[in-house]
């Protein structure tokens, strides 16, 4: 090996240690605050910032920042639209912020600085913070359900009209139901996970290849890998987000009404014009 190193050459060493959450910072009593809050403070600044130099001056022909800033929303929005219909429109709001919040936040970690000083870590390489979105998407689309069916959104976890046919279809009505709990629950856990853990590995896997390669230019195809995996990880997230908030909304009672009065007015319809079924 001597033809290709240099005599007294060494590898770089590669870190063999990475935080999987914040570093505190300072302590107030019993909160802690760490390098990942403050990281995230940085974001919600950064994209504040950039909503209120785009809307400060609304012109009617857009030019410029407001003009870039009103496309994105508009493409959100017809995004959100086409996912969950026109009645989804409602949730861009949400949608929207978890979307650029998270993509900000992973496009962080190939940053320079961010994750190799004390200061700055990516909020989502950590887990407790994927974990609050997560759980917080997670009672908002609940507390949806609830507003928008009422006690009856329980049905779906609880649901005792399967013993008019017997016991047996209500046992396993009950059993569904506890299996679609059981779900519920576990989408938590889902989207901290998969969030987290793929922008925690890919800070891992830059740290490693830049080491390996020596030279940081070597390491530029795995920062476009990781900047894509950061786009399409925020996307994910909010998306799943989104497609909880519609089904919660959704009735399978009234589907079921729907179906049967369409199937009411269709036999209506052929007795009022016998000769159009006959045609």
């Amino acid at each position: 090996m001597d033809f290709l190193f240099p005599q007294g050459f060494k590898f770089p060493d590669i870190p063999t240690h990475f935080a999987l959450t914040g570093e505190p910072l300072f302590e107030v009593g019993p909160i802690t605050y760490t390098n990942a809050h403050l990281t995230m403070l940085i974001v919600i600044v950064l994209l504040s910032t950039v909503s209120f130099l785009a809307t400060r001056r609304l012109d009617v022909q857009p030019r410029g920042l407001q003009n870039a800033v009103e496309m994105l929303v508009q493409g959100l929005s017809d995004f959100v639209v086409s996912i969950g219909g026109p009645q989804a429109a409602k949730y861009l709001p949400l949608f929207g912020t978890l979307f650029l919040f998270i993509v900000t936040s992973n496009w962080l970690s190939v940053v320079p600085l961010v994750g190799q000083i004390k200061w700055l870590h990516s909020p989502t390489a950590d887990y407790h913070i994927t974990f609050a979105m997560a759980f917080v998407s997670w009672l908002a689309y609940q507390t949806e359900g609830f507003r928008h069916l009422g006690p009856g959104y329980v049905k779906r976890w609880f649901n005792f009209s399967g013993f008019k046919d017997g016991p047996f279809i209500g046992a396993i009505f009950i059993l569904v139901g506890l299996i679609e709990l059981f779900s519920e629950v576990f989408r938590m856990l889902t989207l901290t996970l998969r969030l987290w853990g793929n922008v925690f590995g890919g800070e891992i896997m830059l740290t490693v290849m830049s080491a390996l390669l020596f030279v940081p230019g070597l390491a530029l195809p795995f920062v476009g890998l990781e900047v894509f995996i950061g786009l399409v990880q925020g996307l994910v997230f909010a998306l799943l987000v989104l497609m909880y908030f519609v089904l919660a909304i959704e009735s399978h009672d009234e589907s079921r009404e729907e179906g049967s009065h369409s199937d009411t007015d269709r036999v209506a319809n052929e007795e009022q014009h016998p000769e159009a079924v006959a045609a």
